[in-house]
């Protein structure tokens, strides 16, 4: 199986594609990463002496990876941090090739744009251009709760809000939606207990899936984390629901081992083993 990943790269740290090509890897899949930005690590430490990719470069790498014959073997297009409507509409390209080469691969669009403890980080012309240029031939889209409601223009305090917004982002084009750390008024308590929680919603239902909530201070890239374990379960001809309960056990479990271990990123080398076979199992109930 063979993913293109399209998305950041730093030199220290695991978020963009330093969070997402070794857990693909570490379950079987091979990888051709492509950066669509270079920075020294991620920005809540600071001025990361950031280098864009110019939508060119990444155009002539397209082109150049399209002469082999491994190019209409490609199984899915994995999208991440881009930064610019220029950079995304390159991205867009390369997407839209993998899939004229192989109309069975599956094209995730993940759209980072921002988050609740930092608002939005990316350029403001962003987040339209994915949702109105992006996703109308993506299959999948796995925005966090902020980018849930920036996509979606309204507040999502509750399960129905969340379920709405998610019917909304799948009429743009997306069949299958995931919304990730999930806050809500209705629920998100288990046993005096404050939940982190995912909706995954497709044609066929809609599952909430949670886990403890680790607090605040956690290792950045737990999203393109998530984006990547999620993307290898489909891969490997999982269900949806399976998928999500195996990509919200071993993000979990990353995070965990972060904080067990006051570790500033995730230290996913050291919990390879468990980014095959994560041994917490995540509640997960169908609420449609």
């Amino acid at each position: 199986m063979r993913v293109l990943s399209i998305q950041s790269q730093v030199i220290y740290g695991h978020v963009g594609n330093n969070a997402a090509v070794f857990p693909l890897q570490r379950n079987g899949i091979e990888v051709w990463s492509v950066p669509t930005g270079l920075l020294a690590f991620n920005p809540s430490y600071g001025p990361p002496a950031h280098r864009s990719t110019a939508p060119e470069e990444m155009d002539a790498w397209i082109a150049a990876l399209q002469t082999r014959p491994e190019w209409n073997q490609i199984d899915a297009v994995l999208l991440g941090w881009l930064g610019n409507p220029r950079t995304a509409e390159a991205a867009g390209r390369a997407a839209l090739a993998v899939k004229a080469a192989n109309p069975k691969a599956i094209f995730l669009c993940d759209p980072v744009m921002g988050d609740s403890d930092s608002g939005l980080y990316v350029d403001p012309a962003l987040p339209a251009y994915i949702r109105d240029h992006l996703f109308p031939t993506a299959d999948i889209a796995t925005p966090n709760g902020f980018e849930l409601e920036y996509l979606t223009g309204g507040k999502i305090d509750d399960l129905p809000s969340a379920l709405a917004a998610c019917d909304a982002l799948r009429a743009k084009g997306p069949a299958m939606v995931v919304a990730t750390t999930l806050q809500r008024k209705d629920g998100g308590q288990s046993q005096s207990q404050t939940l982190l929680e995912a909706l995954l919603v497709t044609a066929d239902g809609a599952w909430l899936c949670a886990v403890p909530d680790l607090g605040e201070g956690l290792p950045k890239g737990a999203g393109d984390l998530f984006a990547s374990l999620f993307l290898t379960r489909l891969l490997k001809g999982r269900t949806p629901k399976k998928a999500l309960l195996f990509a919200m056990s071993a993000t979990y479990t990353a995070l965990r081992d972060a904080r067990e271990n006051r570790a500033p990123e995730m230290r996913l080398h050291m919990i390879q083993d468990l980014l095959r076979a994560p041994q917490f199992l995540p509640d997960i109930e169908r609420v449609r």
